[in-house]
């Protein structure tokens, strides 16, 4: 007779057991530090808005210039309707007023300032509220602008420019401001009506020319003139230096440019 056997599976072992649970953890726990790790590096990574910047900025100038605690400094809500421009310059901060409470927050690029409302524990501190842009005050100057168009080649005086205020704001260093600057000069390119000029947008004019006659005065300075016909050997622009020649004795000169066909004797 054939004896059947029957297979009964065997119970895992209580060691067994606390192993497998073990590992488990392990496992948990690691992949729960990957997931924090890169959550954090994502967080990082994210760049900082000019507004959360701006706000940074004024706590740390709080801190340095009232010597307190960062923690201590509660900043007004902003408006969320203010739109907060990077600033390309560091930001300069000052207080306005007697109360320690508003800072004011200027930004030369792009040009802007607003006003921070702040409040530390342990002083008075005034009725915080949101943040509101002030427009920056306006700085103006007299420049020199074309008081008709100009065209290339065109010798300048008093009636082909006037002098106006203007914004100082994103106006070049480089702007005329004196009419004195385009007497004797042309214009080396087209300019429009009331466009500021520029000192590269003159130069000065030839006002002697090689083999002219031309008038030489000697001793003003001393307080008597003499003056003579001479021969111009080189162009010659206002203020500069050119050689000259007296036709009666053949004698080279040197004279300085002063006018059309006006020379002074050096």
């Amino acid at each position: 007779m054939n004896t059947v056997k029957t297979f009964t599976p065997m119970k895992p072992s209580m060691q067994m057991l606390c192993r497998l649970l073990e590992q488990a953890t392990i496992r948990g726990l690691w992949l729960g530090a990957v997931f924090c790790l890169s959550s954090w590096s994502a967080l990082a990574a994210a760049p900082a808005t000019p507004a959360a910047a701006l706000q940074k900025a004024v706590i740390n100038w709080v801190v340095q210039t009232q010597s307190v605690e960062a923690e201590s400094v509660v900043l007004a809500p902003m408006d969320p309707r203010l739109q907060v421009k990077a600033c390309t310059s560091p930001l300069a901060m000052d207080l306005p007023f007697a109360s320690p409470d508003t800072i004011r927050v200027r930004c030369a690029q792009p040009n802007w300032q607003l006003y921070v409302r702040v409040s530390v524990p342990g002083r008075v501190a005034a009725t915080a509220g949101p943040v509101k842009a002030e427009p920056a005050p306006v700085e103006k100057r007299q420049v020199l602008v074309a008081a008709v168009p100009l065209q290339r080649g065109m010798s300048l005086t008093e009636a082909h420019v006037r002098l106006v205020d203007v914004d100082t704001s994103g106006m070049p260093v480089n702007v005329l401001e004196q009419v004195s600057q385009v007497l004797h000069a042309e214009v080396v390119r087209d300019v429009r009506s009331d466009t500021p000029l520029r000192s590269q947008d003159i130069r000065p004019t030839i006002l002697v020319k090689r083999g002219q006659m031309v008038l030489m005065s000697i001793g003003q300075a001393q307080g008597f003139q003499i003056s003579a016909r001479v021969e111009a050997q080189q162009d010659g622009r206002y203020g500069e230096q050119i050689k000259l020649k007296n036709r009666d004795s053949g004698r080279m000169l040197t004279g300085l440019v002063k006018g059309p066909n006006q020379v002074q004797g050096l």
